[in-house]
């Protein structure tokens, strides 16, 4: 049973009637949908086109990246808890539409959901009956030391403080914990589609590490992935960008469509990295994949 605090001053929380209550600040945290809330007005006063979260879903369902983003993820699951991956407690930040944790929550993982956007919440609900919670990602509602695994997939590059958002995965890790990411690399590969994206950086592999580290986190494995789509980005980014520039939502971008016989190839492309990276970094990528541990109380 997760136990739940107050993120403002992180003393406990009591359920009531309405939802939770803190009796040190008294601040109320009502309960939306079964969704309880614990983010202010100000963090969640913007939102998901819900016709975006539809489209966003059902793309996720089939498009190479993030089916092959979620296999690698899973794979690097299975590699770490073996037998023991059915009875951890884990927790994705970030939620977004709920592609991944609809995934992992299939595969028999006890998962929870938590995101910024209510709506995205409402939407997660209808494909993953687990736990899930409004919050926001720098100061959570959870105790110390309360989950096995913390997921951020494609998530700290849309914060602004991603360090506190680091720490803050940090103190709600168990002793022995992991921290599992996935960013968007290379300060050069920015382009029109990370700011329809609300991305605020892409990041380096030595950068990465120095965020984990300086969170207190161990580092296990640091990769790039997506090899394949290096050279095909780079020039797409280089050459397409002005053009791109055309697009305003997220389902107008040409990334973020599906071509059946292209999507099938680069997805057996991109299977073939899976095998890899269980065994050793990648050179180069367009995104990178990392994997850290909290220290064991001494």
């Amino acid at each position: 049973m997760i136990a739940l605090v107050c993120p403002i001053c992180y003393s406990n929380v009591k359920k009531t009637e309405g939802g939770y209550s803190c009796s040190n600040c008294m601040h109320t945290y009502p309960v939306y949908d079964g969704i309880p809330s614990f983010v202010s007005l100000a963090t969640g006063e913007d939102s998901y086109d819900k016709a975006d979260l539809e489209f966003a879903f059902q793309m996720q369902q089939q498009h190479f990246w993030y089916v092959s983003r979620r296999e690698i993820l899973y794979t690097l699951l299975q590699q770490i808890y073996h037998k023991e991956l059915l009875n951890i407690v884990m927790i994705e930040i970030g939620c977004g539409c709920g592609g991944v944790l609809q995934f992992l929550h299939s595969k028999g993982i006890n998962v929870e959901g938590g995101d910024a956007f209510l709506e995205a919440l409402q939407f997660c609900a209808k494909y993953a009956k687990v736990p899930l919670y409004q919050l926001d990602a720098q100061r959570t509602p959870f105790a110390d030391d309360q989950y096995d695994v913390v997921g951020l997939f494609d998530v700290i590059e849309h914060i602004a403080d991603d360090q506190a958002a680091l720490r803050e995965m940090y103190r709600i890790c168990k002793p022995g914990g992991r921290i599992i990411l996935t960013v968007p690399a290379h300060k050069w590969l920015w382009s029109y589609g990370d700011r329809i994206r609300c991305h605020k950086r892409r990041y380096s592999k030595n950068e990465l590490y120095c965020k984990l580290r300086q969170a207190s986190f161990v580092v296990e494995q640091l990769s790039f992935f997506m090899l394949s789509l290096f050279l095909p980005l780079f020039l797409y980014r280089r050459l397409g960008d002005m053009r791109a520039q055309t697009a305003h939502t997220l389902s107008s971008l040409t990334e973020t469509q599906t071509i059946p016989l292209i999507n099938e190839v680069l997805l057996s492309i991109l299977r073939q990295e899976k095998r890899l990276i269980k065994h050793t970094a990648l050179p180069m990528g367009t995104s990178l994949v990392a994997v850290a541990r909290k220290h064991l109380d001494l």
